[in-house]
């Protein structure tokens, strides 16, 4: 009999062959797998921290089509725009794996330091710019990680990335196009076109610590450039490892071959900068494979979810992007008329009091013992919010739910809060390749939010959904106006 470990052995020794056929260099790493470590861990002579100062160092003295510094960063884009990268769909997480791969091998042969294992920074343990990037200088000498035009005095605040954000990630977002962004809308095909198509709803970990981060450091951050600035492998470096963590405690990425089989094709440079490689999303799963590990996976083994009819109904939405096409799913849709008065939506549905306190008992609590067969199958509530058009990244938007009236002022603090939704890529010019209806959509939960504000039980017969645009980092009041000013909530009962 076939142990399940013994399974994952073989699978893993397949994907070491498939994989290292289409990216040479992978099987120069013997013995124990270099492990990728938390950035504020490793002392500033730690021989991972110098490798990624010297490979950063060499790759920014090269000569154009060497390739060079400004060459890798040009995959993902200029400061006009995007390129190859995805974001607002479900190739955001694997997409960027890749990348941040090719960034580690190239430093690998450029310093002659194979076991070299990217850093990450863990924004939520040491919310402050790491030493390495702060210092304008090290040992005396320039400092290639430090970017002047950064503000390297950022702090993530704890509504970006604090722990009841990092909760949600990874026990409410536990259906794959929650987590890493749904599929574009309507997609039907494996043709490349798909990658960049920006109209997925956008799940927590994109929309909230990814986009308000990359904003709130500046510089080059924000912009679609935004690999020059050496911190973006940090940064991306986290997002990797919560996908890892995500997939330790049992989530499963999707199964569909409309994102499992799609060429990423000739995108990425080979160690030596000679040519290119191509991956697909189903050859990125298994990070052994890839040459590099976070370490042991603890975590919560779940053979299979327990929620089976509110996640079959979440990907009937995501098939589509809203409610309209999914009625045949089985779950109550409802289009919330809303007001918008200086930057302030306030969407309002009436709602039979019984039916949302039968969503909200029959939800399923992280955690709770002997759920019974109603709750296994689930019930959420999900507030699609669409079209969204921040004019830049300098804003942000508080989404708040409830039952009763929710004060324009509200903020954080506040016990109606859910979550913050920030903006990156966005502007003039910023879209350019890639293909983009509507403005910004995103989901957020409201299930956990509603029942805490409501006690299990709304006073009043509706469902409230407040959003609260601000500007940040640089924006304005018009801004945050001009960003809700069209938009349109949706909420599902699923």
């Amino acid at each position: 009999m076939t142990t399940r470990r013994e399974a994952l052995t073989r699978l893993s020794v397949g994907a070491v062959a498939t994989f290292a056929g289409v990216a040479p260099g992978l099987r120069a790493i013997a013995g124990p797998l270099p492990i990728r470590k938390e950035i504020n861990g490793l002392a500033l002579n730690h021989p991972d921290v110098t490798t990624l100062r010297d490979g950063v160092r060499i790759l920014k003295g090269r000569p154009a089509g060497s390739p060079n510094w400004t060459d890798l960063a040009t995959i993902h884009g200029t400061p006009a725009g995007f390129n190859k990268c995805p974001h607002r769909n479900w190739y955001f997480v694997a997409w960027h794996r890749a990348y941040l791969l090719m960034y580690e091998r190239i430093i690998r042969a450029a310093t002659g330091n194979t076991s070299f294992a990217m850093p990450f920074w863990d924004w939520t343990a040491h919310p402050a710019v790491p030493q390495a990037y702060s210092q304008p200088t090290y040992n005396g000498q320039p400092n290639p990680l430090y970017v002047a035009q950064r503000n390297n005095g950022y702090v993530v605040p704890t509504t970006v990335a604090g722990p009841s954000v990092m909760n949600t990630i990874y026990n409410v977002d536990t259906v794959f196009e929650k987590f890493g962004t749904s599929r574009p809308a309507g997609q039907n095909s494996l043709s490349p076109s798909w990658i960049t198509s920006m109209t997925g709803l956008q799940g927590t970990l994109e929309g909230t610590p990814h986009n308000s981060i990359h904003v709130g450091l500046g510089g080059f951050m924000p912009n679609g450039n935004s690999p020059m600035d050496p911190i973006f492998l940090m940064h991306h470096g986290n997002i990797d490892h919560i996908w890892w963590t995500w997939n330790c405690k049992g989530r499963p990425n999707t199964s569909d071959n409309l994102w499992r089989d799609m060429a990423f094709a000739n995108t990425f440079y080979n160690p030596t900068g000679t040519g290119t490689w191509t991956t697909h999303p189903s050859q990125l799963l298994d990070i052994a494979t890839l040459g590099y590990s976070y370490g042991a996976c603890v975590g919560r083994l779940v053979l299979g979810s327990v929620r089976t009819l509110a996640n079959a109904r979440l990907l009937e939405i995501y098939k589509t992007g809203t409610t309209e096409a999914a009625q045949a799913a089985g779950f109550q849709a409802l289009t919330l008329k809303a007001q918008v008065n200086r930057g302030v939506l306030d969407a309002v549905a009436p709602e039979p009091r019984e039916r949302l306190k039968g969503a909200l008992d029959n939800s399923l609590v992280e955690g709770a013992a002997n759920p019974t067969a109603q709750q296994q199958a689930g019930s959420d509530v999900i507030a699609l919010i669409h079209n969204l058009t921040p004019p830049n990244p300098g804003v942000e938007v508080l989404v708040f739910v409830g039952a009763g009236a929710i004060p324009d002022a509200a903020d954080a603090g506040d016990s109606h809060y859910v979550q913050t939704i920030g903006f990156f890529g966005v502007g003039d010019g910023m879209m350019d390749g890639h293909a983009m209806s509507g403005g910004v959509a995103a989901q957020v939960d409201l299930t956990a939010a509603l029942r805490a504000s409501t006690g299990g039980l709304p006073a009043t017969d509706e469902i409230r959904v407040h959003l609260v645009a601000r500007p940040v980092a640089g924006g304005t009041q018009a801004d945050a106006e001009a960003t809700v000013a069209n938009a349109q909530v949706e909420v599902a009962i699923v």
